[in-house]
């Protein structure tokens, strides 16, 4: 029995086969499938403007690329996310552009309509470090399974575990102390 999920495998692994094959029309395909996910990752990682919509642009180059040259790349989705996640790393390391999260809403409970909880939740997400806050917004806000966010950034499932719970409880201490002070 076939599922939805293992209809797109198979159709990643045709699309990838007809563009190595030079099929420009399937490259198209996979880019519709795919364009938005990755496009979500790049902003909640860099922030809305020039550095992630390059970020994303340079992502579906180099697959179009790795496809053409015959790279045989089974999991589409997860070599996009890998190489956005390698190259928004890239890009912070460089400080080509300043970190901006964006218009990011507390995804832990109701969406956030106070533009100064906003900002208060955007300062408080810059406080927690890096690797847990990007594994929070992977789970979060778009919806990757730990086993997904594992092999998007390459650590253990257990590893991407930690990091939640460490963000959560970062975010929750913050939100109790500001809490505390009104």
């Amino acid at each position: 029995m076939t599922t939805p999920e293992n209809e797109t495998a198979l159709d990643d692994r045709e699309l990838a086969l007809r563009v190595r094959n030079g099929e420009c029309v399937a490259f198209e395909k996979l880019y519709l499938r795919y364009k938005q996910g990755v496009y979500l990752y790049c902003t909640r990682f860099l922030g809305h403007g020039p550095a992630a919509e390059d970020t994303f642009q340079e992502v579906f180059l180099k697959c179009f690329e790795q496809l053409r040259q015959g790279k045989d790349i089974t999991n589409i989705r997860g070599y996009l996310l890998s190489t956005a996640h390698n190259r928004c790393l890239n890009c912070l390391r460089d400080q080509k552009h300043p970190v901006r999260l964006g218009d990011i809403e507390d995804g832990l409970a109701a969406p956030v309509e106070n533009s100064d909880d906003k900002q208060t939740l955007q300062e408080m997400l810059q406080h927690i470090p890096h690797e847990n806050r990007e594994a929070l917004l992977l789970c979060e806000y778009q919806g990757y399974s730990y086993d997904e966010i594992a092999e998007i950034i390459s650590v253990p499932v257990s590893t991407v575990r930690k990091r939640i719970f460490r963000a959560r409880r970062k975010l929750r201490l913050m939100l109790e102390a500001n809490n505390a002070k009104t």
